[in-house]
C-alpha cells in the first residue's frame, strides 16, 4: 500500500546518441558554488568571463562582487567528460549519416535513423561538449578534498578495483 506521503515517481527510458560523442566540441567549464533554477541554454559567457588571477592559496576571481576561490580539476586518465542535453520531442542531436554498407556493428549502431519518441517515458541524449578539465570554485575557499566532485572523479577506479578478479593465494 502506497503512503500518501510519498511523490509520484516519473519513469523514463533513456537512450544515448552516440554519434554525438564524436562530434562534442571541448569547452572550457567552471563549477560554481551557487544554483540557477532554469534548465535551458543560456549566454554565459556574457555574465562569466573570469580574469583568474594566481593567488598564495590557489586561483581567484570575483563573481558579482563575491570572491572565489578555486583549482583545475583534470578527468580522469583515458576518460572524457561531456556535458549532456537532453533532446526535445521532434529535436534530433548530431548529423547522422544513413550510407548502407557499414560493416562495423558498433558503427552500424550509429548509422540506424532515430527513432522517433513513441512514449512518453522514452527519451534521448546527447553530447552538447566535451571536457578533459575544469575549474571547480567555492565561496571564499577552495573546496576540500571532501567536495562531491572529488568523490565523483575517484569512483571509476574504485570501481574498476572493486570489480578486478582476485588471486587466490
Amino acid at each position: 500500500m502506497e503512503s500518501s506521503d510519498e511523490e509520484d515517481v516519473v519513469k523514463h527510458r533513456v537512450h544515448l546518441r552516440l554519434i554525438t560523442l564524436r562530434n562534442a566540441a571541448p569547452v572550457t567549464l567552471h563549477l560554481l558554488p551557487c544554483e540557477i533554477p532554469v534548465n535551458r541554454p543560456a549566454p554565459v559567457e556574457r555574465f562569466f568571463t573570469p580574469a583568474i588571477r594566481p593567488g598564495p592559496r590557489g586561483l581567484e576571481v570575483s563573481f558579482r562582487g563575491r570572491s572565489l576561490r578555486g583549482e583545475e580539476v583534470e578527468v580522469p586518465p583515458s576518460l572524457v567528460g561531456y556535458v549532456m542535453r537532453m533532446e526535445e520531442k521532434g529535436e534530433v542531436f548530431g548529423k547522422q549519416d544513413f550510407s548502407e554498407g557499414s560493416e562495423n556493428e558498433e558503427e552500424q549502431e550509429l548509422l540506424e535513423p532515430p527513432e522517433a519518441l513513441e512514449r512518453d517515458f522514452d527519451r534521448f541524449i546527447g553530447a552538447s561538449a566535451s571536457f578533459s578539465r575544469f575549474t571547480v570554485w567555492g565561496l571564499e575557499t577552495i573546496p576540500g578534498p571532501d567536495a562531491k566532485v572529488r568523490a565523483a572523479l575517484t569512483w571509476p577506479s574504485l570501481a574498476a578495483a572493486i570489480h578486478a578478479p582476485v588471486q587466490e593465494d
